[in-house]
């Protein structure tokens, strides 16, 4: 068994080293201290005599700056995201007694993922007759290879899920599981990395890697996350079968002001505007500052985060609880 990290006290959360919060999420120590230094994302602990150190807190912010930053989101934004979230250590697998915090396998690198991507992407291409969703097996040896920390696995199956069955298919039906079951297993047996960031850089690798779709038409679909959100991941996903069905998907970064969102929706003009809430919103007042969307134009809810939220009035929405139920109401093909 490794001995606790330094800083550990009381049998509680350790407080890390930079060097050793480094580890743990995957990056380099010089970029952390740059995050501290640029963006006030550092150590908050101190013992006397020592520097100061992570502690579950600051980890936990780190881990949305990460993910973030891997999605493609411009850093100081992701940073400013990342320091006004009050992340709950328990959901974003930081800071949770006695597990490591989180480990991302940077080798082989991102680009030879994408390659992996691609390539099975092309191979699946050529087959005629595909199946509607994941099998349990699919998910079953995703599982084991997220245990495994092996990226490269996780990339081909995500990749391979992708191609066959749709983005979205992979994303609710293979990838959400694996994290749902590999969540309970260390819940319940205190076995096993948190595996959130490795699974999202497999799926952010996966979509980098399929076929450039055609473009049939200049119509645009923005894709936004609804206030309090932390991650575009679903929107990326969702953002890949707009673009197969020849439309121009415009991804916009979480945490964007009211007034941001507002002028993207009149600059854009889009066919059809989504706002993806995966955790409960607690303002509805968010889409009483949207401009009005023109009809045929229309505006979609989805996740599970808009039960119970009243509409504003004068305001009509439809409503989706998955991303394939917003994939139809968008009026894209499903995947075959």
């Amino acid at each position: 068994m490794s001995p606790p990290e330094p800083g550990a006290a009381g049998g509680g959360p350790p407080a890390l080293t930079v060097a050793a919060a480094a580890r743990r999420l995957g990056v380099a120590p010089a970029t952390l201290r740059t995050w501290a230094r640029r963006y006030g994302l550092g150590p908050s602990a101190h013992e006397a005599g020592s520097h100061r150190r992570y502690t579950s807190g600051d980890l936990a912010r780190l881990v949305v700056m990460r993910r973030l930053t891997l999605e493609g989101v411009p850093p100081v934004d992701a940073a400013r995201t990342a320091v006004e979230s009050t992340p709950d250590p328990a959901e974003d697998g930081a800071g949770r007694e006695g597990a490591p915090v989180v480990r991302v396998i940077t080798s082989p690198a991102a680009e030879e993922l994408v390659s992996a991507a691609r390539s099975t992407t092309a191979l699946l291409d050529a087959r005629t007759a595909l199946t509607r969703r994941p099998s349990p097996a699919g998910r079953d040896a995703l599982q084991q290879a997220a245990l495994d920390s092996d990226a490269g696995a996780c990339t081909r199956l995500v990749a391979a899920a992708c191609a066959e069955h749709g983005p979205v298919a992979a994303w609710e039906d293979l990838v959400c599981p694996a994290l749902r079951v590999l969540g309970r297993r260390w819940e319940a047996t205190g076995v096993g990395v948190d595996t959130e960031l490795l699974l999202s850089a497999a799926v952010l690798a996966a979509l980098r890697g399929l076929p450039a779709p055609e473009r049939t038409t200049s119509a645009v679909v923005l894709l936004a996350a609804a206030e309090g959100e932390a991650s575009s991941l679903p929107l990326h996903v969702l953002a890949a079968e707009v673009a197969a069905a020849g439309a121009v998907p415009r991804v916009l970064a979480p945490g964007l002001p009211r007034e941001a969102l507002a002028a993207a929706v009149r600059r854009t003009g889009p066919v059809a505007l989504l706002l993806h809430a995966s955790r409960p919103v607690a303002d509805g007042g968010q889409l009483a500052a949207l401009p009005r969307l023109r009809a045929p134009a229309r505006l979609v809810l989805s996740g599970p985060g808009w039960d119970g939220v009243r509409l504003p009035e004068g305001r009509t929405a439809s409503r989706a609880e998955t991303l394939a139920g917003a994939r139809d109401l968008l009026g894209l093909a499903a995947a075959p």
